[in-house]
């Protein structure tokens, strides 16, 4: 499904969307859920941007005109404060461009990508959040300003579990935690939990430790393309000297960026978490002894689901939960609400962030969820804020959480 609709494909400059841009004649189905796929019409939108600001400068076909105007031989609009607002509150979810490619073959999200860097290189860019989380990325490795030497940190309370250093010694598997699990406070637990349950797997794995650096996505989706090829390369050059079969990451931004922008240049697979605990199920390495009873919601985050194709692995392995009672909200699968801090609009616009993803919430409450499980760390914060704004809403979790609790 993502390669069909080239989401997650590389994103040429904006000129190459002009011919694209022309082609769209504002039919409308970019701005909401295929109608054909359609549950309840309470939950028909699809555009966290748009949905908000209600103009169409928001929507995919206002950032086509931009793209029109801005690529003419003269450029037929002056660039104001508010049309870079406009850019820059597209998440980069995809919607648009899962329901458009299809039928009209035209790429969207893509476009608005391009846009972002292009008015990045005319000086209206990197937003000023952005520079702070590009400059301690530069300054650390990663974008919270933590220091290099603190971001194994989360292993030292595995008590019995020695995780090895993938760096020194061979390993069939690297654990990528990336940024977020490493060193946000309220996610350590999704990295312990998740380096024990590939231990009760068997998985001979290891980390990188102080030498694993950001994957460059921060800086990629806020149109920092300079900075994520410095990443992209040293990344390329360490990674593949490991000798590793797989690379397996709890981070939908970290598989997205591994599996989409580094294409075709990693010596192994790269996995998400769940896809990798899917199969240990089928293998029979993984069993469950333990109830869950809970009932249960699943978030497809846009980088796991519309980026990466994964949609069947994280139901199964719900599905294998003893006690679980999993229910779907209206939008599902490709079509699945973004939850509204992608594309660095968490830390520009972080009241759109929100607003979006307490819509996504009460989704979840409609059907009674004690429990939204998601397999994205940016998700499950946004999604998390949203809850304790919304009264009676339900815990959010990393699926990973629910499988430690099963074991």
């Amino acid at each position: 499904m993502a390669q069909q609709n080239k989401i997650g494909d590389i994103v040429g400059s904006l000129s190459e969307y002009r011919n694209l841009a022309w082609k769209c004649v504002r039919c409308g189905l970019c701005r909401m859920v295929n109608p054909e796929k359609l549950v309840d019409p309470s939950w028909w939108e699809n555009c966290p941007a748009g949905s908000r600001y209600k103009f169409e400068t928001y929507f995919a076909p206002g950032r086509h005109e931009l793209v029109r105007a801005l690529t003419a031989g003269n450029p037929e609009v002056e660039i104001t404060e508010r049309m870079v607002e406009a850019v820059f509150t597209c998440t980069s979810c995809g919607h648009c461009q899962a329901n458009c490619h299809p039928i009209k073959e035209l790429e969207p999200m893509n476009a608005g990508l391009a846009l972002k860097r292009h008015l990045i290189r005319l000086g209206h860019g990197p937003l000023e959040p952005h520079r702070i989380l590009i400059q301690s990325i530069l300054n650390y490795d990663n974008p919270w300003m933590s220091p290099r030497s603190a971001r194994a940190k989360w292993a030292n309370r595995l008590k019995s579990l020695k995780v090895k250093d993938a760096a020194v010694e061979k390993v069939e598997v690297l654990y990528f935690p990336g940024c977020n699990d490493s060193y946000v406070p309220g996610l350590l637990d999704v990295a312990r939990t998740t380096a024990r349950i590939l231990d009760a797997g068997g998985v001979d794995f290891g980390i990188l430790g102080e030498k694993e650096r950001c994957c460059g996505s921060t800086a990629f989706r806020v149109g920092a393309l300079e900075m994520f090829e410095k990443y992209k390369k040293a990344n390329i050059e360490q990674l593949n000297r490991l000798g590793i079969k797989s690379l397996v990451t709890a981070c939908a931004g970290c598989y997205s960026t591994f599996r989409n922008e580094y294409r075709g240049e990693l010596d192994f697979e790269v996995l998400h978490v769940v896809e990798f605990i899917a199969r240990l199920l089928e293998e029979g390495r993984l069993s469950f002894r333990r109830e869950v009873p809970k009932r249960v919601t699943y978030h497809d985050p846009c980088h796991i689901g519309r980026y990466g194709g994964i949609y069947d692995a994280p139901r199964k392995v719900l599905a294998s939960l003893p006690g679980v009672d999993f229910r779907e909200m209206c939008r599902i699968r490709e079509y699945s609400f973004c939850c509204g801090s992608g594309g660095g609009v968490k830390t520009a616009f972080p009241d759109l962030a929100l607003e979006t993803a307490r819509t996504r919430i009460r989704e979840a409450m409609q059907v009674q969820a004690d429990l939204v499980a998601t397999c994205c760390p940016f998700c499950e914060m946004n999604l998390a804020d949203a809850s304790q704004a919304e009264p009676g809403a339900p815990q959010v979790v990393d699926l990973m959480e629910l499988v430690s609790k099963a074991l």
